[in-house]
This record gives structure tokens, sequence and C-alpha cells, in this order.
């Protein structure tokens, strides 16, 4: 029983929520079947938890049909249909808020009805609801889409023969919501496929991006930037799409959704990230300015919080520029914008880095074994920190076994991509080799650690093979 569709569905809502359901089951509109209210009635007894030991199908039943011996066919087709009303109030719900959406049906309604004055009305407000939107994104689009679909069928209505620019505004709305919808879908798809193995086909071909350039991104800056984005993925060796991605959010942000433009952010700083993990230092400070722009604008800050992943980027990016004053001032600030299931890890993950860059070393063991590792970047970056701590404290024969579980660990993770698979293998490689010192491959060893693609914390490695070097001759 505790564990039905219908009590599972009832856990999600909230205190307003399950007074609106009981007046939307109560509504003989949705809903002829008096149990159903009754049923709900009762049920919400137990709300939020449902864990009364008192909560059973019987009980259930004794309280909708009292006095009647209990029937467990009848309660299970009850309790389906409440759980479908519960789905439909759901639907009822989430229309609600398409306001927009909402007013065209009535125009589109009022036109079939001959209605013109209600439909002129209509009108009037759409049009001064739509001049109130300066963000364009896919969803203003396929407003105006809708829009102009609807006037185009009351233009068909009336039967004139005159010229009527609707069908032209609904054609090239058409063409900005679809491809500004397919360069988002195809972006991305390359960007999970450099973290999650993946096999997605894009069909996008070179005649479809050469249309697009040809039709000048129809005047849109957004499709500008996705159009950038998809390059740069799908080209990482040209730095001039990143360059142009970079300079066209500096002056076009204004005419962009926050929601898009946290997209965009999070496009552009996982570049920055492949582009690090690559070797190419000079992207730690962009990829830094780019979060700072984002938090600072609250771009990246959704109702009022901080994603833990954006907070420890950032302290990780700041410490590898080695800003460790400014990074304790960035956690005192923004450690309380974390979300409160997420505060306490982020916190004792990131103090464990800014402790083991500054080299103490036990309270940075201290916090790592405080953080519940249910993410796999916590998992990653916690072993490189352990791994690091070990290796600088002399702690070989700890080091040696920690690189080994970590090497059997990522070659049996199958979720992780490749390349980041790679990144952290090749880490493991090069390390277990500085301390192995191998007299004969050790200048070898230096022009791997140079060239290698796919390596993390490429500069401590340098600087722990440098400092090894003069002890093996």
């Amino acid at each position: 029983m505790k564990k039905s569709k219908l009590i599972a569905a009832l856990q999600t809502i909230n205190e307003e929520e399950a007074a609106r359901l009981q007046k939307f089951v109560a509504s003989p509109y949705f809903n002829e079947q008096e149990e159903l209210t009754r049923l709900l009635g009762f049920l919400l007894g137990f709300w939020p938890e449902f864990t009364a030991e008192s909560l059973d199908k019987r009980a259930c039943f004794a309280a909708v049909f009292p006095g009647r011996p209990y029937e467990d066919k009848r309660y299970r087709y009850m309790a389906s249909n409440l759980y479908q009303l519960v789905e439909r109030f759901w639907v009822v719900e989430q229309q609600k808020q398409e306001t927009l959406r909402n007013e065209v049906l009535l125009m589109d309604s009022l036109s079939s009805r001959r209605l013109d004055k209600g439909y002129q009305h209509s009108h009037r407000r759409i049009d001064r609801y739509m001049k109130q939107q300066t963000a364009r994104n896919s969803e203003y689009f396929l407003q105006q889409l809708h829009w102009a679909e609807a006037e185009e069928r009351h233009f068909g209505r009336q039967r004139l023969r005159q010229y009527d620019a609707s069908i032209q505004r609904a054609a090239d709305m058409l063409d900005r919501y679809y491809h500004l919808r397919k360069l988002r879908f195809a972006c991305g798809m390359m960007d999970r496929q450099t973290i999650i193995k993946g096999d997605y086909s894009l069909n996008i071909s070179n005649h479809w991006l050469a249309h697009l350039q040809h039709q000048q991104f129809f005047d849109e800056p957004i499709i500008e930037l996705y159009f950038n984005i998809l390059q740069a993925l799908l080209d990482e060796n040209d730095a001039t799409h990143f360059d142009r991605l970079q300079n066209m959010l500096a002056h076009h942000s204004a005419s962009i959704s926050k929601e898009s433009l946290k997209d965009i952010y999070l496009f552009a700083i996982n570049y920055c990230a492949r582009k690090i993990r690559q070797g190419q230092e000079a992207y730690i400070s962009r990829a830094l300015q780019l979060y700072l722009d984002g938090i600072e604008s609250e771009i990246l800050i959704d109702g009022g919080y901080l994603s833990p992943w954006a907070f420890t980027n950032v302290v990780k990016l700041a410490l590898r520029l080695r800003r460790y004053n400014w990074i304790e001032h960035f956690i005192q600030r923004y450690g309380p914008a974390l979300p409160d299931i997420f505060r306490e890890n982020a916190l004792h993950y990131n103090l464990a880095e800014l402790y083991y860059y500054t080299r103490r070393f036990e309270k940075a063991q201290e916090h790592l074994n405080q953080v519940a590792y249910s993410d796999l970047n916590y998992y990653l970056g916690a072993r490189v920190i352990l791994a690091k701590i070990y290796y600088e404290a002399q702690e070989i024969e700890p080091l040696l076994s920690l690189l080994a579980a970590f090497t059997i660990f990522l070659k049996r993770n199958k979720l992780i991509s490749a390349d980041l698979k790679q990144t952290f293998l090749n880490f493991c490689d090069i390390l277990f080799q500085i301390v192995r010192g191998r007299r004969r491959q050790w200048n070898k060893l230096g022009g791997k650690i140079r060239t290698t693609r796919l390596l993390t914390d490429r500069t401590w490695l340098l600087s722990v093979y440098e400092k090894a070097a003069p002890d093996v001759g």
C-alpha cells in the first residue's frame, strides 16, 4: 500500500497543491465518482509521510464505504482512477502556467465562432504581451509561431482574396524555432559525449550549416551563438569559434533569456574544461571568468541557489591560479548559497582542496574523510587529492595501493566517457612511473607528461617530475 503509485504521487505535493487537488477532485466537471473525493480526503489525513501503521487498503475502503465488506478489486479500480485524476490535475496545473498559449487557444476559438470583437481584444492582449518579451529563445519563437498560425487560420476563415503577412511570419518563426532547437540538441549531444559514453547521431550536414550561414542566422544572435558553440565542439583545434562565442556573449547577453544564457555559459565552461585537461593552461583564467560573470549576474544562480558543481569548479580553477586568500573569501560568501542537501559535502571537499594546496595535509584529509562520494566528480577529484598528499608526504605504500585501486575502478567503470577515463588513467600511470623512477625511461617520461593530450593535474606532475629527476641521476 505504502509503495503504491498513488501514495508515491501524493507524497510529492505540497500543502497548497493538496488543497487545490481536493477542489479539483471534488469538481463534477473532472470527476463524477464521489467515492474518489472521500478516498482522497482520507489519504490526505496521512500527508505528507503516509507512514502510519493504520494506513492500509482495508482502512481506505472502510473510510469510503463504512460498514461494507472489503472488495479488493473495487479498491484497486478506485485507487487507479484517483491516481489518473492526480495525473490529470498535474496537466491542468501545468497548462495554467502556459498563459500565452492559453490566450492563443482562446483567440483561435473566438475566431472559429465568428466572435470578431472578442478575437480583436484577445489579439491586442497577445500583442501587448509579446512586445514586453525582449529576450529571445526557442520558447519565444514557438509562441510567435503559434500566434501567427492562429492569425493565418483566422485569415483563412474570412475567405479574403488579399495579401496577409501572417503566413510569412509563421514560416519565419518556424525557421528560427527549428534551427535553434536543432542546434541546441546537437550541442547537447556533442557535450554529453565528452563526459558520458554514448553514441549520438547529429544528422547535421555541412550543407545545412552553410544554409544557416547564408541566411545570416536569420538575424538572431542566439542562433549564431549556438552555431559557434557547435563549431567549437566539432573542431576544438580551431579556437576562433570559441573566441567569437565569448565576444558575442559580451555584446548580446541583454537580448537572450536567462535560461538560454545559463545553457550557453555552461557549454563555454565545459569547452574550457576540456582544453584545460589537454594542457592548455590559458583556459583556466577564461573558465574562471565565465563562472564569475555567470554567478555575479545570477545567470548561474537558480532559485537563489548556486550549484555545488559550479562552486567546486570555481575553487578548483582559482587554486590553479594560486588565489588562496580570494578562495577563502569566495567560500565564505557563497557557501550559504549552496543547496542544503549538498552544502556539507561541497564545503568539506573544497576546504580539503584548499588545505592541500596550502600544505595543511592533515586538515585536508580530515575534510576528505567527511565527504560522501555519491557523485562521480567528487570521487575522481578526491582520489587525485589523496594521491598527491601521499606523494608529497612520502607515504609511498599507501600511494601505490591507492593508484592500483583507482586504476581498477576506472577500467571497470562503463559509465565514464573514454576521454575522461583516459585522463585519470594517464595520471595514475605517470605518477606510478615517477615513484618508480626508472633511469632509462626518465627523459621519455618528461616528454610524455608534456605531450599527453588527456591528463589531469599536468602542472603538478611536471613539478614533481622535475624535483625527482636529480634523485635518479
